[in-house]
């Protein structure tokens, strides 16, 4: 986020935790709050999202080592809920989680993929799953753990749900030949700030949304 501007034309949106005001297309909704202890310009979360943050956290990256809620302090962060083995919206999310990349690469921003799927997404299947993508796990690592850890930080995060796919039509066929439910998850980016509040969210294949994070 190279410099936020300020909110016009919002609308509100009903959450499971109340109201959300959501911003106009094209609009960097995490607006510059009052200078720091530093000096600094800081971000502070769009309204309707004061007090939503990211919780504590017990993880590993894609080579093993283990990483908590550290790794978002101090930074502003894009980050991202998939698994490997996803059909419908993973491959749209990351693809366009890299073109936010890409746009803010001249940027300190980082980003973060965390698998709600830690039976199958190994830190072996995630540092393969990287590398095709082409993706520097350096500033943007990919995390697992152990079952009910990324669906604890989604529900104490935004109270959005991960739950298996009750759509026999969605089953997903795996490369050994056995299958798995698919497993419904925010289909959103997150925007982080250094505190680990949640600044914003957007959905990531609308362009408008997604130009909210890259705005100048």
């Amino acid at each position: 986020v190279r410099s936020a501007q300020p909110q016009t034309d919002l609308d509100t949106t009903t959450s499971a935790n109340g109201t959300i005001i959501a911003a106009a297309p094209g609009t960097n909704a995490a607006q510059v709050g009052a200078r720091d202890a530093s000096g600094k310009r800081v971000l502070i979360p769009r309204p309707g999202l004061e007090g939503y943050s990211i919780p504590g956290f017990s993880l590993v990256n894609q080579d093993g080592d283990p990483v908590d809620e550290s790794v978002l302090e101090g930074e502003i962060t894009v980050v991202a809920f998939v698994f490997t083995n996803c059909q419908l919206a993973c491959p749209a999310i990351t693809a366009n989680m890299k073109i936010v990349y890409s746009q803010l690469e001249d940027t300190p921003v980082r980003f973060l993929s965390i698998s709600v799927d830690p039976e199958h997404d190994t830190p072996e299947v995630l540092r393969a799953y990287a590398d095709r993508m082409s993706i520097d796990t350096s500033r943007w690592p990919f995390l697992t753990g152990e079952d009910g850890e990324a669906t604890r930080v989604v529900e104490e995060s935004m109270q959005f749900e991960i739950s298996d796919d009750p759509d026999d039509a969605n089953i997903i066929t795996l490369d050994d030949g056995s299958t798995m439910r698919n497993i419904r998850h925010p289909i959103k980016l997150f925007l982080v700030g250094p505190d680990r509040q949640i600044l914003d969210f957007c959905a990531p294949t609308l362009r408008a949304e997604r130009e909210r994070f890259t705005v100048a």
